[in-house]
């Protein structure tokens, strides 16, 4: 992939080595599943843009390095295992898509690190959570062990929406990665593996166990959309602060919204990444399936 005029300049330094800049993730994007470039109009698309530089910032300004490779949920993994304390990235990328996928994930990254401890890796979620607790957390305490990981994250979830809408205007449905929060409910028979030190927990599995696992997330989501409807000014007073501590330290400066949002996408190379963030090339993925796959469910409001 190579970036084009909007996009050159000195590449940032990430965690791991040379990294895509958000400038690049913006000014190189490809046709995305939900063909938001077509379906939204341009005002929309120019806050949309407005809304990934904000967030970036604000992150950036945390001390966090946002990594916008598609592949996001690799690099997400790829932390997971190594579990590193002192590890500064966050994966928010997960795709091809901007103005839905990418704008969805930074505003939950956001509300992770509003609801967290941003002096922290991963604002102070540990990496071995939802599915499993430190080894020395005895089993009958695990339940409230992760009550505080499934308050956070119902807030992260539920909160995408009404901070994009309040914040930055956003009208259209963003995207998040599932239909529902990602939760550590004890009492099931789902086993997933663990980083080391992290004890696998028996947990209610969101695909097999339905019927238990969404009454308990949206019982959850409601209380954190009345968390964040109360705090809403709070919320944004310290979006303020990291933001205009990371626009101080922006690598190079930025294109205008108003170009950015007017630059058509790119067409598919068959040997590029796959658009669906998949890390295959997408000739080996979406391409055999003669479809661009669309996965990423429309958030609930």
């Amino acid at each position: 992939m190579h970036p084009g005029p909007l996009a050159r300049g000195r590449r940032a330094s990430g965690p791991a080595g040379p990294m895509i800049t958000v400038v690049e993730a913006l000014t190189t994007h490809r046709i995305c599943p939900c063909d938001c470039f077509a379906v939204l109009s341009p005002e929309d698309r120019v806050a949309g843009i407005r809304a990934v530089y904000d967030l970036d910032d604000a992150l950036r300004g945390w001390g966090y390095t946002p990594l916008y490779d598609v592949h996001g949920d690799l690099l997400w993994k790829q932390a997971q295992a190594k579990n590193d304390p002192t590890y500064r990235g966050v994966a928010v990328r997960f795709g091809e898509c901007i103005y839905r996928r990418l704008a969805g994930s930074m505003l939950h990254e956001v509300l992770h690190a509003l609801s967290g401890d941003v002096t922290q890796a991963n604002y102070g979620v540990l990496f071995g959570l939802p599915y499993g607790v430190p080894e020395d957390v005895p089993p009958s305490e695990e339940e409230a062990f992760l009550a505080p990981f499934n308050d956070g994250e119902a807030r992260a979830w539920a909160g995408v929406w009404m901070l994009g809408q309040h914040r930055y205007g956003i009208s259209w449905d963003l995207r998040t990665a599932r239909d529902i929060g990602t939760y550590g409910f004890v009492g099931g028979n789902a086993l997933v593996s663990v980083p080391k030190g992290f004890r696998p927990v028996a947990h209610i599995d969101r695909q097999h166990h339905a019927e238990r696992y969404y009454p308990r997330g949206r019982k959850l989501e409601a209380q954190a959309r009345a968390w964040v409807e109360a705090r809403m000014g709070e919320l944004c007073e310290r979006i303020d602060e990291a933001a205009a501590r990371g626009h101080k330290s922006r690598p190079r400066q930025y294109p205008d919204p108003e170009r950015v949002a007017t630059a058509a996408p790119r067409k598919i190379g068959r040997n590029d990444p796959c658009v669906c963030g998949s890390a295959k090339k997408f000739k080996q993925c979406c391409a055999v399936r003669g479809t661009l796959a669309d996965y990423h469910p429309a958030m609930s409001r």
